[in-house]
């Protein structure tokens, strides 16, 4: 897990960072919450997730040092009612597209879709291979409007 992005047509685009411990054995999300709107993140979003990705393999995060991804009562208005999708990056430079199904407004209910609902892409692949990625396993995630 590198990324978590929630997306909602029609409010700001939510985006949680993930981060690895010293040991690279925990990962940790840490705050805040990213929000933009939709078409900043449509304009600048490929680039924006390839340099979280340079940062992810060298920035490292004590239990200390993890900020609160969500300030009081906030997890519930920027999860309830949108689609979410996780965007990993592995070893060898292949990012996955993870739809996950919100179960309750907490970053540890997120569940998995199928695996056949995952995509994945070589990181060198062009915006247009990634946003088709992208909206393909946004499409698997459904909106939870009870979570």
């Amino acid at each position: 897990m590198s990324l978590t992005i929630f997306i909602h047509n029609s409010a700001p685009v939510a985006i949680v960072r993930w981060f690895l411990d010293a040991k690279s054995n925990v990962i940790f999300a840490s705050g805040p919450v990213v929000q933009v709107p939709l078409e900043e993140f449509r304009a600048t979003g490929y680039d924006w997730v390839h340099r979280h990705f340079e940062e992810y393999r060298t920035v490292r995060l004590t239990e200390k040092q993890v900020v609160p991804v969500f300030r009081p009562g906030e997890a519930e208005t920027l999860m309830k009612n949108r689609r979410a999708v996780q965007i990993g990056r592995y070893p060898d430079g292949t990012l996955l597209f993870s739809p996950k199904v919100i179960q309750k407004c907490d970053l540890a209910c997120l569940e998995p879709v199928s695996k056949e609902a995952r995509r994945t892409i070589p990181e060198n692949s062009s915006p247009a291979t990634f946003w088709k990625a992208f909206d393909e396993a946004l499409s698997e995630s459904p909106v939870n409007a009870s979570a």
